[in-house]
C-alpha cells in the first residue's frame, strides 16, 4: 500500500490502524517496504516508529485475510483526511 494522505502515519491514522487491526483476534503485521522487521499492527506507537510519509510503501501482513482488506481500505480513503 501506498501512504496516499499528505501528513502520512501520524497519530490519528496510527491510532485508526491499531483500531481495526485490534478488532481481530489473529497478528496483524506491517513494515514499511525496504525496511527490516515486522511491527505489530495492534501498536500506536508501533506503526508511529514506521515513520510512514507520503509517498512511502507499507505491506500488511495476517492470517485473517478480512484484517488486511480491513486496513488496505483505510489507506485507499486516506483515512479520511482528505
Amino acid at each position: 500500500m501506498v501512504i496516499r494522505n499528505k501528513c502520512g502515519l501520524h497519530t490519528r491514522p496510527s491510532s485508526l490502524v491499531a483500531n481495526t487491526a485490534s478488532k481481530f483476534r489473529e497478528d496483524v503485521w506491517i513494515k514499511k517496504e525496504g525496511v527490516e522487521g515486522w511491527l505489530n499492527a495492534k501498536s500506536v506507537l508501533g506503526i508511529i516508529s514506521l515513520e510512514g510519509y507520503f509517498g512511502d510503501k507499507v505491506i500488511i501482513s495476517s492470517e485473517k485475510e478480512e484484517a488486511v482488506f480491513a486496513i488496505i481500505k483505510l489507506f485507499e480513503d486516506k483515512f479520511g483526511e482528505e
